[in-house]
């Protein structure tokens, strides 16, 4: 009859027309209940009655429609969540929460679905999370499986030579004409970007490892000056050479742990970085120059360590090491390493040492 109308405009509507038919069918047949004399003061009073039952069924239907209206707002509300709930959306109604039975069902509603919802965004992110992890692995398998050529008067080790975890920095040595160059870039987090950005400091590298008759001083400064043309935020980053007839070096470093010289028995630590990231918006460098000795090594350790290792910051990681390697006369570089390797094993464990790098090269002679 009405199909605009709303369920408890229909409710409030029949219960208004079932209790006045009801009142008129009592006026109907109270002929067949009543004596005669009463029957005629009651047609007396008639118009009366009806406008009694009229009035009451009126307060009726609107009693009816204020009581369903309370409860279709929490049975909209549920509506609502049902359809947010299909829709895989969910937006708050911002409608107070009442406190009866079908208000408390749209607040449990309400609770599961954001559950589900809170669930499902952390079952995806850490879906996203793994997928991100194994593509940056396979870029650092990819790229990072380094050879290492021999170079006259040094002894050079790098480790680890080839690495399957992002989280590992990029360490690699290469000859100069007058000696090596040497570079250790990684950064704090990991990821695809992060391992493509270490990729491409690789392909520097190997364009580098083309070119023939460069000095290892005027290789630091075209790398320096190629790296800055790319913006690479929170790159921690050393670059070096090491002259081998006169033993010079030179060292550009951003990075949290300082390079180390260690020789008979003693590990020098070599004044720390005044920047832990590397500043490509800066157009001045401070390539720090020192001396290695015949003998000496001269070692760097990714920044990753000190995240590895249960030391509470730098200088107790580097005074550990100092400890460890005290006395110690190594015989080549690769023992060295190892050696270093086993300190921070013991620390970590063999997972934890997959993520860290060691470039270590020494002069042999004069």
């Amino acid at each position: 009859m009405f199909p605009n109308l709303q369920s408890k405009h229909k409710l409030a509507f029949a219960s208004f027309t079932a209790s006045f038919v009801l009142f008129l069918s009592y006026l109907l047949l109270d002929d067949f209940l009543f004596g005669e004399e009463i029957r005629k003061e009651l047609r007396a009073f008639v118009w009366i009655r009806l406008g009694v039952g009229l009035l009451f069924s009126v307060i009726l239907g609107i009693l009816t429609y204020f009581l369903l209206n309370l409860s279709f707002k929490s049975l909209k509300s549920i509506s609502q969540l049902l359809q947010n709930w299909s829709q895989d959306v969910y937006e708050d109604s911002g409608e107070a929460e009442r406190t009866d039975e079908l208000g408390e069902l749209a607040r449990h509603f309400r609770i599961a679905l954001y559950q589900k919802k809170t669930k499902e965004e952390t079952v995806s992110q850490e879906s996203l999370n793994k997928k991100e992890r194994e593509l940056s692995d396979k870029i650092q398998k990819f790229f990072h499986k380094i050879r290492l050529h021999k170079i006259k008067n040094l002894d050079i080790t790098v480790f680890p030579r080839t690495s399957d975890s992002g989280e590992a920095d990029y360490a690699n040595i290469i000859p100069t004409a007058d000696g090596c160059f040497g570079v250790l870039a990684g950064f704090p987090n990991h990821g695809a970007i992060e391992s493509s950005l270490k990729a491409r400091i690789e392909g520097m590298i190997s364009l580098a490892q083309e070119t023939t008759g460069l000095r290892g001083e005027d290789l630091l400064y075209k790398i320096d000056r190629a790296l800055r043309s790319t913006p690479i935020s929170y790159l921690n980053l050393t670059l070096f050479y090491l002259e081998t007839r006169n033993g010079e070096a030179g060292i550009l470093q951003f990075q949290k742990l300082p390079a180390i010289v260690h020789k008979s028995g003693k590990t020098n630590i070599l004044p720390i970085s005044k920047q832990v990231f590397y500043d490509f918006r800066s157009n001045t460098r401070e390539v720090k120059k020192i001396q290695v000795r015949p003998g000496e090594y001269l070692i760097f350790l990714s920044d990753r360590l000190t995240e590895l290792t249960s030391s509470a910051g730098v200088a107790p990681l580097l005074i550990q090491l100092q400890n460890w390697s005290a006395g110690r006369d190594y015989k080549n570089s690769r023992e060295l390493t190892l050696d270093f390797g086993r300190f921070l094993e013991m620390e970590s464990g063999k997972k934890g040492l997959s993520k860290a790098a060691i470039l270590t090269v020494g002069r042999v002679r004069d």
